[in-house]
């Protein structure tokens, strides 16, 4: 019995202040690391035209 509290005992527990910094930093993480590679693969990326995707014109051209 006092096995099993010594164990229960031993168990970590994360607070939600270890939570948030997690989050915190895997998100900035993860932001750099988006930007950075979009920075670096600029010159790879395709143009796609105007005529394909209509979204990506502007609000002038659509009504002709």
């Amino acid at each position: 019995m006092a096995d099993k509290q010594i164990k229960e005992q031993e168990t970590w527990m994360p607070s939600l202040k270890w939570l948030c910094k997690s989050f915190l930093v895997i998100m900035v993480v993860l932001v750099i690391l988006f930007f950075s590679l979009n920075f670096l693969l600029k010159p790879y990326m395709r143009d796609i035209p105007m005529e394909i995707t209509p979204w990506l014109q502007k609000a002038d051209n659509t009504d002709k």
